[in-house]
């Protein structure tokens, strides 16, 4: 299952984000505020619609705190990945 990067909208493997490089995450439980793409930079070229999806994305994993196995089914379940 993946989750998101809430900054850049790339997808990553729930694995990688929390066994293989978790170091190069800024996390706060679910939710991914920066990753090894973005660096924490929002894309020059993100729409406004991108954006505001992306900060509902980011909504939904606060609530979820750190349940990142539930956030990461959440994002399958609505298809929001």
């Amino acid at each position: 299952m993946d989750v998101i990067c809430t900054c850049c909208g790339e997808p990553w493997h729930i694995d990688h984000v929390l066994h293989e490089e978790p170091e190069e995450f800024d996390r706060r439980g679910a939710l991914i505020r920066a990753c090894p793409v973005c660096d924490g930079t929002r894309p020059a070229n993100q729409s406004h619609e991108q954006r505001e999806h992306l900060d509902a994305i980011a909504q939904v994993a606060l609530m979820l705190g750190d349940d990142i196995d539930g956030f990461a089914a959440c994002l399958e379940d609505f298809d929001l990945c």
